[in-house]
Parts: C-alpha cells; structure tokens; sequence
C-alpha cells in the first residue's frame, strides 16, 4: 500500500482503532537505536548478546511509526505535542503489540487538531509497559471544512 492509498488522519473520526501493531526488538535494533541517540550510559543493562532491556523512547518510537505506516499526514501537518508514560521495563526479544486510537478530534475553518491516543506492552501481559498521546494540528484542505 502506498502512503497515498492510506487514510488520511484528517478524516478519520474520534473513536477510530487502527489495526493492532506486533513487533519485537532484538538486541542489534536496540544497539542501533542506543548509537542513533548516542547513549553510552550502560542504562539498559547488559544480556548475553547485548543490552538487556528496552529504552522507553525506542518503544514510543516504534508505536509512532506503527501509526505512520497506517494513516496519511497531509502537507503542512505539525506535531504539535507528545505525552508519554513509562510504566515498566521492557526486556530485550519480547512479543510486543502496540495498539492507537483518534481519542480527540476538533475542527474550526477547516483545520482540524487529531489526539492520538497509543500503547505499548508486550503480547503476553494484560497492562502496557507506555502509554502515549501524540497532537497533530492539521491545516485547511480545499473540499474540508
């Protein structure tokens, strides 16, 4: 599907699910990420085959870009605000599953600000380990108002 086949965030009503997301991070994706922020500190321990636990961010990230690969920004759209929090560590290799929702949508002259609700546990556990809320402000559109 290409991004112009998908649904733009813009149109979609409060109350919107997208489709769960399941992935896992190995110990190469956490190194990766670890020198893409330059974090040396040791932080996330050290398991047989690299770090042991999974930095927070990374697993924000990933639930970011599971949304991303549902919905269509149009031109001009702002992120305009990020909440997130951390309730438990997340070890290296497990199942995970991310899960969105539009929680708040508003509109006036044709803008429209989208609420994006998200979280991240693994498979396996009844409670998410993050839970997110990402705004988006969106410009008017001609044929939306």
């Amino acid at each position: 599907m290409t991004q112009s086949d998908l649904p733009s965030l813009a149109d979609l009503p409060r109350g919107y699910e997208l489709p769960p997301a399941c992935f896992q991070l190995s110990a190469e994706d956490v190194r990766r990420y670890l020198n893409a922020v330059e974090d040396s500190s040791g932080a996330y321990g050290q398991g047989s085959e690299g770090p042991a636990w999974i930095p927070p961010l990374a697993l924000a990230a990933m639930a970011l870009r599971a949304i991303m690969e549902q919905v269509r920004l149009p031109a001009g759209s702002l992120h305009a605000a990020q909440d997130l929090e951390f309730r438990r560590p997340v070890p290296v290799g497990a199942s995970l599953r991310s899960r969105s929702r539009v929680a708040q949508r508003s509109e006036m002259r044709g803008a429209v600000v989208a609420v994006v609700e998200f979280d991240v546990g693994e498979e396996a556990s009844p409670s998410p380990a993050v839970i997110g809320r990402a705004t988006v402000m969106i410009p008017p559109v001609e044929g939306r108002s």
